[in-house]
């Protein structure tokens, strides 16, 4: 037969070690209660700077798309308020263009005549600014001057300057460098309404047609040869008095022959018509 168990030699103390023991469950759910709950990812509390920003944010934006979303109009353009005009500068005319550009052109002419127009009496060049040549009525003489320069004297509101030879400006293939017809236009058209002068604008067309009348002149203009020369009237301004001399008095047959190719047509129908009634 097996052995039986021998009786443990243990006092129950030791085996049951809280036998006969007295605990207090309110003590032992007070310890429980100051136990912290393990921490959890997630369930943090939200920084409050963090709210406040994102509100500021949010606010700031709604202000913005407010007053510059164009109230997401294809058509708006416009930043400031809807209804807010702005100021809008006049559209620029035909004769304020004319002005700059006559303006920047003069450039060329300022080294000579100074900006101011006034000349230079130290060189004898006479002063555009209250120029009787200048503010005559009509440009027909200016613009000769411009296209084919002036040599010699000149008298200028009764003072005569001897002056330098003023060189041509119409452009040509020996002169590239020189003004198209609606340059000179816009440059005597500045000098004729600057410093107090006061004269008709001139056109692309006036210049255009002296240009082809004296398209075989290549002298410069004398003073006596622009005084035979009208200061208005005529498809170009020719020389009206020239046909009475041509009529009463013997000149040059090459002299005759150039001065007739520049005169245009009209006159030159004239001259003939007065020749034939001699």
């Amino acid at each position: 037969m097996p052995d039986a168990p021998k009786p443990s030699s243990a006092s129950p103390s030791r085996l049951n070690p809280d036998l006969g023991e007295q605990h207090d469950v309110v003590e032992i759910h007070a310890a429980l209660q100051r136990e912290k709950p393990e921490p959890q990812d997630g369930f943090e509390p939200i920084n409050l700077w963090l709210v406040a920003l994102t509100g500021g944010l949010l606010f700031w934006g709604g202000y913005y798309l407010a007053n510059f979303s164009g109230r997401f109009e294809g058509n708006e353009y416009s930043e400031l308020p809807h209804g807010q005009a702005t100021a809008v500068a006049p559209p620029e005319t035909p004769e304020q263009k004319t002005l700059r550009i006559g303006a920047q052109l003069y450039n060329n002419c300022a080294a000579c005549h100074l900006a101011d127009g006034a000349g230079n009496p130290a060189l004898n060049i006479p002063p555009l600014a209250g120029s009787d040549w200048v503010q005559a009525e009509g440009p027909n003489r200016i613009i000769r001057v411009v296209l084919h320069g002036l040599s010699g004297p000149i008298k200028v509101n009764g003072t005569v300057w001897q002056g330098n030879a003023m060189n041509p400006w119409r452009k040509t293939a020996d002169n590239p460098a020189g003004l198209a017809d609606e340059e000179i236009a816009a440059v005597l058209s500045y000098v004729r309404n600057s410093w107090g002068n006061k004269g008709s604008f001139v056109t692309a067309e006036e210049v255009k047609a002296i240009s082809e009348a004296t398209k075989t002149r290549s002298d410069p203009w004398t003073e006596a040869e622009l005084l035979e020369v009208p200061v208005k009237g005529g498809s170009a301004g020719a020389t009206a008095p020239s046909i009475t001399a041509a009529t009463n008095a013997p000149v040059d047959l090459a002299s005759l022959k150039a001065h007739l190719q520049e005169l245009p047509p009209d006159q030159l129908k004239a001259l003939l018509e007065a020749v034939k009634a001699k």
